[in-house]
C-alpha cells in the first residue's frame, strides 16, 4: 500500500450513520473496520473488500461504495482523502 488516506465524513453521513446505528455496537464497529480499510486501501488495489467504483456517478454522489452486511457506504477518493457521503440500506443506496 502506498500512502495513508485520510478518512473525513460529511454532515449527511454522520446523520444517516447516527440514525441507522442507534443502539447497535455491531455496527458501529463495522464502520469502525470499514474506516480502518478506506485508510489504507480505498481503491481496493489488494483485492480483499467489497469496494466498487459506480459507474456514471459524479464526484460528490459516492463514486464508490463498500459494503457492511445490508448497508452501503458512498463515498469519494480526492487526492488522499476519502470523504463519506452516505450510508443506507441497500435498497436505499442507488
Amino acid at each position: 500500500m502506498n500512502g495513508a488516506f485520510r478518512v473525513v465524513s460529511t454532515a449527511a453521513f454522520e446523520r444517516e450513520f447516527r440514525k441507522i446505528s442507534r443502539g447497535d455496537a455491531r455496527l458501529v464497529q463495522g464502520l469502525e473496520e470499514l474506516i480502518a480499510v478506506l485508510a489504507t486501501d480505498p481503491h481496493n488495489r489488494s483485492g480483499e473488500y467489497q469496494i466498487k467504483k459506480l459507474a456514471g456517478q459524479k464526484a460528490g454522489e459516492g463514486q464508490w461504495r463498500i459494503r457492511l452486511r445490508e448497508y452501503r457506504l458512498r463515498h469519494d477518493i480526492v487526492g488522499n482523502e476519502v470523504v463519506l457521503h452516505s450510508f443506507r440500506h441497500r435498497k436505499e443506496a442507488y
